[in-house]
């Protein structure tokens, strides 16, 4: 068999490979495909949320983050906010936000070996001079270096799985997702 029979063979084997899953799934109702969609996001979103978490929390120079730190501070990476609008926004109470923003402050220690007075200020309270009953919080340039530094290890985390999956998969698994944050924007 020549080089171009065998290519030619091999690409029909993976077209009607392909074409069996593809009858497979099909043959599958919408709301087992439902179920299955669930249950595989639902036993993945974790596995992802403790790869980017992995080396997060125990950084050498005690200046990790939580990933619901990070959440913050994305939230605060293009504007001040309210801290009741931040505690909507992440689905936590309003005292639940407080000692999130208490740690990102450097008021409480949250991680890493530094003490107290020592961890940086990663984010500040500003009070609304409208009505001084409300308080944003605000990210400080730490805390943009912290954040770009998070955002960077997570990726790479996030890259050292994704390289290992052939480049059609990769296609697919993009496309996909941009489907799955279409349909979670039109929901909102």
């Amino acid at each position: 068999m020549s080089l171009g029979t065998k290519a030619m063979s091999a690409s029909l084997k993976n077209r009607q490979k392909a074409a069996t899953n593809t009858t497979k799934v099909s043959a599958l109702d919408r709301t087992e495909l439902e179920h299955r969609c669930t249950q595989a996001l639902l036993v993945i979103l974790p596995q992802v949320r403790q790869i980017i978490n992995r080396e997060q929390e125990r950084e050498a120079d005690g200046a990790g983050i939580t990933v619901q730190q990070y959440s913050v501070l994305k939230a605060l990476e293009t504007q001040k906010r309210l801290i009741s609008e931040l505690a909507e926004l992440l689905k936590v109470s309003r005292p639940t936000m407080s000692r999130i923003i208490d740690g990102l402050e450097g008021r409480r220690k949250t991680t890493g070996p530094l003490k107290e007075n020592l961890r940086p200020k990663l984010v500040e309270r500003v009070d609304c001079l409208d009505d001084h009953r409300l308080v944003y919080a605000r990210i400080t340039d730490e805390g943009r270096a912290v954040l770009q530094k998070y955002h960077a290890k997570a990726e790479d985390n996030v890259v050292n799985i994704l390289e290992t999956l052939p480049l059609p998969e990769l296609v697919n698994l993009l496309q996909s997702l941009e489907v799955l944050a279409g349909a979670i924007q039109s929901k909102h």
